[in-house]
């Protein structure tokens, strides 16, 4: 009589744990169908990646190329270009929270030359409210070193006062020389051992990677792509893995309370879209972009449930990119957003 209570107790319960898992199991199958036919119905050749389990991301891959060399792969390093700043704006927040740097220095306390240097923070570059524009020579050659890349920039620096939104890499570029001076390091240097090693994250810079190593971009150059990415100085200079750039948004950022707090404190009133630090904040999403010479990449968050989709392809436009940008998102959260046209700052 005892074994049978027993046997029935732990049928029990183990259909209750059947009915609650199969929901979850046939959303996950839905939501798999619905980002495989996204891909499949817009031709993108790239991987999405997705929350999976324990708290490693899920791949979904498609391929529109015949040649299996210029396929996406997640464990294959990808110029991420913007997704950078995100590093380097979680870097900045960090000597910010350690009581190195604060939001309100002024850019002249590191770069006294530049025209308005004392009206321009650390804050507004993080928000791309610096008025600092970038206006360079044409580039012939690779940049070597970071010396040369800082060079360069200043030499193309220009202020203009109007402190309002304008998007530019040069915000990022000084953010990452601040960076430099701030904790006596090499940028690349302070940003791989202090920040992502610990975290288990591992990144190649533009000089340190050989051609093979890297996704070739269908219809790309790798010459080409060497040379845009060589003046990227902390804005897209770097070549991560889809794997790799998930456990830094993941470990390094989403699941850092204090360091996520912080970065929310920046969001707009009224659900506005912002951006600080790297990432546009439209809450309860956080949205990042990039694009260079042919790869791109994407992704959306929720930071309350802490589920995000990414998504990287070496075969789109930055305009077929956008266009896409609503599809991955509505596919994997379930509602529709729209692009906002302007961001508030504020």
């Amino acid at each position: 009589m005892i074994k049978t209570k027993w046997s029935r107790r732990c049928l029990m319960a183990l259909v209750s744990v059947a009915l609650a898992v199969m929901p979850l199991t046939a959303h996950a199958a839905s939501v798999d169908q619905r980002l495989r036919r996204m891909l499949r119905d817009n031709q993108v050749n790239g991987i999405v990646l997705v929350n999976g389990t324990a708290g490693r991301a899920h791949v979904i891959s498609h391929r529109e190329v015949t040649d299996r060399k210029q396929m996406v792969r997640a464990n294959r390093l990808f110029p991420v270009a913007s997704f950078q700043k995100l590093m380097t704006g979680v870097t900045v927040e960090q000597l910010v929270q350690s009581g190195k740097l604060s939001l309100n220095t002024p850019l002249s306390r590191f770069f006294p030359q530049i025209p308005l240097a004392d009206q321009v923070t650390i804050d507004r570059m993080m928000k791309h409210t610096s008025g600092l524009v970038n206006q360079p020579r044409p580039l012939k050659r690779p940049l070597r070193g970071e010396r040369a890349q800082l060079r360069y920039a200043l030499t193309g620096c220009r202020s203009t006062g109007d402190f309002t939104w304008h998007y530019t890499d040069l915000d990022f570029i000084l953010l990452a020389a601040v960076i430099q001076q701030t904790t006596h390091q090499a940028y690349r240097s302070y940003l791989s051992h202090q920040v992502l090693q610990p975290a288990g994250v591992h990144v190649c810079f533009y000089d340190q990677v050989k051609r093979s190593a890297v996704t070739p971009a269908v219809g790309g150059d790798w010459a080409n792509l060497y040379l845009a990415m060589s003046p990227e100085l902390g804005a897209g200079d770097i070549f991560c893995t889809p794997q790799d750039y998930w456990r830094f948004y993941n470990r390094v950022l989403l699941n850092d309370p204090a360091l996520l707090d912080r970065f929310l404190t920046h969001k707009g009133k009224q659900g506005a879209e912002t951006y600080f630090g790297g990432t546009y904040i439209e809450p309860p999403y956080l949205h990042v972009n990039g694009y260079l010479a042919g790869y791109s990449c994407t992704l959306y968050s929720n930071y309350q449930q802490k589920r995000t989709i990414m998504l990287f392809a070496n075969n789109l436009s930055y305009a077929q990119l956008r266009a896409i940008n609503s599809q991955l998102y509505h596919a994997y959260f379930g509602d529709y957003r729209e692009e906002q046209a302007t961001i508030n700052a504020d």
